[in-house]
């Protein structure tokens, strides 16, 4: 893969000598296709094309450029500051794919060291104004030939799920052919393994020996029947 990125650079150096602006394109691609490939790594399936529908602008650029961006709904001493290394830009139009990529940095930065190109620091944008009219992923799919996507919104649970976990999930509900009944099936065994993760974590809280909030038999989250804590509020 790095033998792979050092031809393209100097493909890249090359086209820029006999065509000025033409490797700036081609760069502008390798990064897409970059961000395709590490996006279909750490989510896979549907949720990997929602997450490519949802972008809008991909850019790998000096640390210096990345340090002065910021994200406007967050506080500027969280987003702006000095980065020694190369920043990933992405700009999406969705704040709960925005979410899920937040939770999965670290995983998208080492699929993009994976391919030869190794990011100090990933930065999630909004987009806004004319930002959000540019689907460069959207619009290599409507290509003839692409084949077609079924979009999985991606659940938010109440514990994040382990890769093992999400891999299962994805695997049982990839058994079903009908597109409408998979996102059911997808979306109930995400909350399903999300629930089963949150019970066990609560009945380790509530075994013997444990401090429970009350200390007495009539503090809340306990049932009548045999004493066993109730599932609590969500």
């Amino acid at each position: 893969m790095r033998k792979l990125k050092a031809d393209l650079d100097r493909l890249k150096a090359i086209l820029e000598e006999k065509n000025p602006g033409g490797a700036e394109a081609l760069r502008f691609a390798e990064v897409n296709d970059l961000w395709r490939n590490a996006v279909g790594a750490v989510f896979g399936g549907d949720s990997a094309d929602l997450v490519l529908d949802h972008t809008n602008s991909v850019y790998v650029m000096s640390g210096e450029q990345g340090g002065n961006l910021r994200r406007f709904d967050r506080p500027r001493s969280e987003t702006q500051g000095f980065v020694a290394g190369k920043v990933l830009a992405v700009y999406c139009d969705d704040s709960m794919v925005r979410s899920e990529l937040d939770n999965r940095q670290e995983l998208l930065k080492m699929k993009f060291k994976e391919q030869g190109e190794d990011v100090e620091a990933l930065r999630i944008l909004p987009s806004t104004r004319d930002m959000k009219n540019r689907h460069p992923f959207r619009e290599e799919a409507a290509r003839p030939g692409a084949p077609a996507r079924s979009f999985v919104r991606p659940v938010r649970t109440v514990r994040a799920l382990t890769e093992g976990q999400l891999a299962a999930v994805h695997q049982s509900a990839d058994q079903v052919e009908d597109p409408t009944v998979r996102r059911a099936l997808y979306r109930a065994l995400l909350a399903s393994a999300a629930r089963s993760d949150g019970d066990a974590a609560d009945a380790a809280a509530s075994a013997p020996g444990s401090p429970t909030v009350g200390g007495g038999p009539g503090a809340s989250g306990g049932s009548a029947k045999g004493g066993r804590p109730s599932a609590p509020r969500r």
